[in-house]
């Protein structure tokens, strides 16, 4: 048991560096090409799936089904829990009543542990299937919103959130704050989507 889990320790320490810039770079590869370049051309994604984690994951029966349901909880999780604090932003949902710095110190948890269980799980998809993401416009697309949506709550974190104390119990908030809120909401509805396009395109 420790053995196999050394392997899988030393795959995914292997693999997450070369997973990182196979992404960095496949846009500039795929512009110049025009399109996906052919599978002899791209032999780290190759390399990538034959991994010991790839190869167990994608050769097991009930292992990839059970990564991608934890993936879509995780997803579930985080949406959920940024929607209940994009509602209180735009004062409305069942926890109006309630300040939103309190909204926030109690739903942030949940999102970074929700957050952590997708990129783990949503790692593991990759690694066994990474030339079929890799030639997949749905998937760089659900990078570039999740992208999107992280800029959006930074942006939010260090704008509108540190002056939390003078407006969250107001009755609107500020227009920057609302905004925020819109936008990740219309964002995780596009991840989604996304997201459930990738088999198919």
């Amino acid at each position: 048991m420790r053995k196999r889990l050394r392997k899988w320790i030393c795959s995914l320490i292997a693999v997450t560096p070369i997973v990182i810039a196979a992404l960095a770079f496949s846009g500039a590869a795929f512009a110049q090409t025009g399109g996906p370049p052919r599978p002899g051309e791209t032999p780290i994604f190759k390399w990538i799936e034959g991994t010991y984690i790839g190869s167990t994951v994608r050769e097991s029966n009930w292992l990839f089904p059970v990564i991608e349901s934890v993936h879509v909880l995780g997803i579930v999780a985080l949406a959920g829990a940024s929607t209940l604090l994009d509602l209180r932003l735009l004062n409305r949902g069942f926890l109006k009543e309630q300040p939103t710095s309190q909204v926030a110190s109690r739903l942030l948890p949940v999102m970074w542990t929700s957050f952590a269980v997708m990129a783990v799980t949503g790692t593991l998809m990759f690694v066994s299937e990474a030339w079929q993401c890799y030639t997949s416009i749905s998937f760089r697309v659900k990078l570039a919103l999740l992208l999107a949506v992280g800029l959006n709550a930074l942006v939010f974190h260090l704008g509108s959130y540190r002056s939390i104390k003078t407006w969250e119990r107001a009755p609107v908030a500020p227009g920057a704050a609302r905004a925020a809120a819109w936008l990740s909401m219309m964002l995780w509805v596009c991840i989604v989507f996304a997201g459930r396009w990738i088999a198919y395109w």
